[in-house]
């Protein structure tokens, strides 16, 4: 099935469901099933399947997704090589029908404010320190106790719900709080990292302009033209210069709306979103800033596609590598479509540059393809589609972007589009050494060919449709589609035929087969819990289990890896911060411990969660795994599966249609997350049980080597400009690397130490057995939801019955039967036998 045959394929597989999801509705369900009915279909409708471009801060993201927006400036990207810096707001595009319109624009933007939680949760990363030691905060919330209040503001959750944004008082307390950090601050410039100091900043600006005037106007406009909502997601390109007056600087809201945007969905007419129909999504550039990376990463696991753009500059950084390495480890290495984005010439970057990032991934134990790709051309090809065939749409935004790019400082001058396209093709292609682009000297059919042809966007594209269709196909035409909409089906059967027994039978008669089956699932209910507390997830279990996967963890996480990239962060930090400090020796060690402190733990957190997913990757045969662990979770699942099916449901009609615990119930993803993010917790405790400065212990008195990278005076006579930054950037590098090898066997016997391994163990170890609680306590409330739907939706409706009369009984039993044998049934068959049939004929 060639790609055109698999999008014909899966647009008529996917209308065939859309029409018996249509009948489905038709039958007046319920609501508890026609609800359901209606969230698989609007899914289905929207082809909501998501590709998400991921990838390194000014990596060529944001010029890929307007590429793929068919050559339009929509996502903003670092124009002229000076970068621009965005807040973490998720932009996406997706292709809309002829015709469609939104209030009154054929293309528009639509803008997802933050809620009023999100705004909350955001502060609460910045002040719940200062608000826990705040008595007046504590007196706000006086109706909690110490205790209560002490275990919510702990908890991001949980100090949500102590924050009202819309009362005054509320808000002049959150700004006490925030004017001490500020005083703080101001005392210690270093005190907080450039990404703690934004987030003090943007928190600044929400508590100033919550509630405004300004705020609520700007909210009520969530519908903007795609070439007006790119100023709401922007920082101020003077952002930092203009912070120069801490608390007190000055922003009108229009030049900082970012700190309240969530997300940005824009709808236009596009060819290419057209040809993989679906949702193409700008994530936020990774490592640019802790929040952004935060954002992107959940990005990653919500998409059902991922396009990873790796700098092709040079090989693959340990960043890049890291993130890879986290997304395979989280199971979702099938996501991943890789490409090297080439910024150099391309001969040489394909001959060297791609192999060795090959072998680099290998290495990491991630073995995806990489291919060749240059973002810059594919987005000058598009662009140049456009201007030839579609003009119309080059918006002024287009042409003044276009100017930048092009390097036009005459802006009054007004050359023509075509030139500048072509000026701009030219310098490409000489960077790249490709003499076809190089040469090129007009806009026409034939060089945008040529353009297209050597970014490989088109290499790229087909081989995301290849991935894309069978997994969008199997996602949602059958896990979102047919097989829940099967399950509301049977599950709606079930409860006619529950009533018609009971309005065929005397009460006594019913009742007695009330009760039988009552019976009958409270022992299924007993045996199956036993199972579960006899497997290993029960109590008895649950802590050898998670001794030996912790253990498993730590050894895993405490790495050559870990070693080697603290030493590079804690080598890098003292040649950034050695002439911020009057030291001596041990004055210095001092200073040095406490401002490296925050990236020394954030590595370890790192290299925990990425031992973590290693631990989780399906492929982990190790005894002690998480594949193993599930394939005992799925035992005790199908064990449980097995005693249900052998109570033989012609017997028990009244259960029939109950649904007993699945696989599809279960979120077992949820549980290595879950366990990832407590990672954090547990090393505060591992904070404060001392093992820091048990660490610097350790480390004590490896940094007593003095150094400058100060390259001489007399330099500046004889050398030009360039050469002066070669010689100290050589400079820096040989100290960078005398004292990263200089701290190495330091950390090296930490990491080898018993009591640093154990310590660090029990610092989450409890963490790992909630974990295994949550999943068993997911099972159990599973099996307890069986007794409430038998209960609810058979037994209080066949009693409602019984208080009419025998005849009108018998006519609900011949209406419920007619339906149930007439409509329901049949349309269930058919959905079943549309599942088959997608299974069968789904791509390879």
């Amino acid at each position: 099935m060639n790609n055109e045959n698999c999008s014909q394929w899966y647009e008529s597989s996917r209308n065939q469901l859309l029409k018996l999801l249509a009948e489905s509705c038709a039958l007046g369900l319920p609501d508890r099933h026609a609800e359901e009915l209606v969230n698989i279909t609007r899914k289905c409708q929207e082809n909501a399947f998501e590709i998400a471009l991921v990838g390194e801060f000014q990596g060529g993201k944001s010029t890929t997704f307007n590429a793929l927006c068919d050559g339009r400036d929509i996502s903003p990207r670092g124009l002229g090589g000076g970068g621009i810096k965005t807040s973490a707001a998720v932009i996406s595009a997706q292709n809309i029908a002829d015709g469609e319109k939104k209030e009154g624009l054929s293309e528009w933007a639509e803008i997802a404010f933050k809620t009023k939680r999100e705004v909350a949760l955001g502060l609460g990363d910045v002040l719940k320190r200062p608000l826990g030691k705040s008595e007046a905060f504590r007196k706000f919330n006086s109706k909690l106790s110490d205790e209560d209040f002490d275990a919510r503001i702990s908890n991001p959750e949980g100090f949500v719900e102590l924050l009202d944004l819309d009362d005054k008082k509320c808000r002049k307390i959150l700004q006490d709080a925030l004017n001490d950090l500020w005083k703080r601050w101001n005392d210690d410039k270093g005190s907080l990292s450039d990404d703690e100091l934004d987030e003090l900043r943007i928190t600044t600006l929400q508590l100033r302009f919550w509630g405004t005037a300004e705020y609520s106007k700007m909210i009520s406009q969530a519908i903007l033209p795609i070439d007006k909502f790119q100023k709401l997601i922007a920082f101020p390109r003077d952002w930092n210069i203009r912070w120069m007056n801490g608390l007190n600087s000055k922003f009108d809201l229009n030049e900082v709306a970012f700190v309240f945007v969530r997300s940005v969905l824009v709808r236009i007419h596009s060819e290419n979103l057209r040809r993989l129909g679906c949702r193409i999504t700008d994530c936020p550039g990774l490592f640019a800033n802790a929040y952004d990376t935060k954002v992107a990463k959940q990005t990653i696991n919500n998409a059902d596609a991922v396009w990873y753009l790796i700098s092709g500059e040079k090989q693959i950084g340990q960043k890049d590598l890291e993130i890879i390495r986290t997304i395979s480890d989280m199971g979702l290495l099938g996501k991943i479509e890789a490409s090297c984005n080439l910024k150099g010439p391309h001969d040489q970057k394909i001959a060297d540059i791609i192999p060795v990032t090959k072998a680099a991934l290998s290495n990491a134990g991630c073995d995806i393809d990489v291919f060749p790709y240059n973002a810059r051309l594919a987005f000058l090809a598009m662009q140049g589609d456009l201007l030839l065939n579609k003009e119309t749409l080059f918006s002024e935004l287009d042409r003044d972007n276009m100017l930048v790019d092009a390097k036009i400082k005459d802006k009054d001058s007004k050359p023509s589009l075509e030139s500048m396209w072509a000026k701009m093709v030219r310098r490409v292609g000489g960077s790249i050494e490709v003499v076809p682009v190089e040469e090129i000297d007009e806009l026409n059919a034939e060089s945008i060919a040529v353009v297209r042809k050597e970014s490989f966007l088109d290499d790229i594209l087909t081989r995301l449709e290849n991935e894309i269709i069978p997994q969008k196909a199997k996602s949602i035409l059958v896990s979102k589609g047919s097989e829940r909409a099967v399950a509301a089906l049977a599950a709606y059967e079930g409860d006619l035929k529950a009533t018609e027994d009971a309005a065929q039978l005397k009460e006594e008669e019913w009742r007695e087969k009330v009760d039988e089956a009552r019976s009958q699932l409270e022992k299924f209910v007993i045996t199956a819990k036993g199972d579960v507390q006899d497997s290993c997830i029960g109590e008895e279990n649950r802590d050898a289990i998670s001794r030996n996967m912790v253990d498993y963890i730590v050894k895993n996480a405490l790495n050559d890896y870990f070693i080697a990239n603290s030493a590079d962060s804690m080598a890098a930090l003292f040649m950034d911060k050695q002439s911020d400090f009057y030291w001596t020796t041990a004055g210095f060690n001092e200073d040095f411990a406490k401002a490296c402190n925050p990236i020394f733990m954030a590595n370890l957190q790192d290299t925990l969660v990425s031992s973590i997913n290693a631990w989780s990757k399906k492929n982990n045969t190790h005894k002690d795994s998480y594949n193993k662990f599930l394939q005992k979770v799925e035992s005790l699942l199908n064990r449980i599966s097995g005693r249900w099916n052998d109570m033989g449901m012609d017997e028990y009609e009244m259960l029939a249609g109950i649904q007993m615990p699945s696989l599809a119930n279960l979120n077992y993803e949820d549980f290595s997350k879950g366990l990832g993010k407590d990672v954090i917790n547990g090393l505060e405790e591992f904070n404060k049980a001392g093992l820091v400065n048990y660490a610097w212990g350790c480390l004590k008195g490896i940094l007593s080597l003095p150094m400058t990278i100060i390259v001489g005076l007399y330099e500046l006579f004889f050398c030009s400009e360039e050469e002066i930054e070669q010689a100290k950037e050589a400079k820096k590098r040989e100290e960078f690397a005398k004292i990263a090898e200089k701290i190495r066997p330091n950390l090296r016997k930490m990491v080898d130490d018993i009591k640093f391994r154990d310590k660090l163990s029990e610092a989450f170890s409890e963490k790992l057995v909630n974990s295994i609680k949550a999943m068993e306590r997911q099972i159990t409330s599973h099996i307890e939801k069986m007794k409430v739907d038998f209960e609810e939706n058979r037994v209080a409706v066949a009693e409602e019955n019984f208080k009419k009369s025998m005849q009108e009984r018998k006519q609900i039993a011949q209406q419920n039967k007619a339906t149930r044998v007439n409509k329901v049934e049949p349309l269930r068959k058919r959905l079943q036998a549309f599942e088959e049939k997608v299974l069968q004929e789904l791509p390879k």
